[in-house]
């Protein structure tokens, strides 16, 4: 008789532990990453993400200026190199045909466009 209930309490647990298995994946839900914006026409959709990291682009070889304020106007404070990775603080503040971004690198504070209409200078980091 014992034998028999623990066997029956086992089929239950075993029954409760496959439902709750087949309806967790029905209850959670993946994170898509935000959609681009236009919001600095005719820049391009702007996809940083404020308080995120993100990185110049591999795709120009060339290092992206950092300004001292929001457009071409402001000088160049510092040049961040290819890959280099930075961490978005403010914007986007639109100006001169470009998005700019308030951006931290290496423990210095500017502005960064992020790109053209040709193409975009940064782009996302993803975590890890």
């Amino acid at each position: 008789m014992i034998t028999r209930r623990f066997y029956g309490l086992i089929a239950l647990v075993a029954l409760a532990l496959l439902s709750l298995a087949s309806a967790a994946p029905s209850q959670m839900q993946a994170t898509e990453p935000p959609l681009p914006r236009a919001i600095c026409a005719p820049a391009p959709p702007s996809r940083l993400i404020l308080h995120e990291r993100a990185r110049v682009s591999l795709a120009d070889p060339r290092p992206l200026n950092m300004r001292d304020g929001p457009g071409t106007s402001h000088p160049v404070i510092a040049q961040i190199p290819a890959s280099g990775v930075l961490y978005v603080l403010e914007g986007p503040t639109c100006g001169q045909n470009y998005a700019w971004y308030r951006i931290e690198f290496q423990g210095l504070s500017g502005w960064i466009a992020e790109g053209d209409d040709r193409a975009y200078f940064v782009e996302l980091y993803p975590p890890g």
